[in-house]
């Protein structure tokens, strides 16, 4: 069945993370992100998205969702990642994606940070 023709309607793939168990939030490269009402603001800040769901747009080394990468974002790893072991809660500390945050993490934050 095709959608009705009209503004905001899409006939692509929405990408859903994993469909088959009931997952519905999307892929990073779903048409439904930044999509839907442009009158709607989602919680990141940006443009809504189609759907009941909402793609959370990260900045890289935002650790502490200020829309700002800085050295609180740092402090943040160290004390919540690093020293106080809530690794498996830390969505943000693992910079380089290899499974592990530490050190090199911090030293990826910092380049980040010069480099802006």
């Amino acid at each position: 069945m095709e959608p009705e023709p009209g503004v905001g309607n899409i006939s692509l793939n929405p990408l859903f993370s994993n469909l088959n168990n009931s997952n519905f939030s999307y892929e990073n490269n779903s048409p439904c992100i930044n999509q839907g009402d442009p009158q709607l603001v989602d919680p990141d800040g940006s443009r809504s998205d189609i759907g009941a769901n909402y793609y959370f747009i990260t900045i890289l080394g935002d650790c502490n969702d200020d829309s700002n990468v800085n050295i609180v974002d740092i402090v943040s790893i160290i004390d919540n990642c690093i020293m106080n072991d809530f690794a498996e809660t830390c969505n943000c500390g693992d910079l380089n994606e290899d499974g592990d945050i530490n050190i090199v993490d911090i030293v990826i934050l910092v380049n980040i940070i010069l480099n802006d």
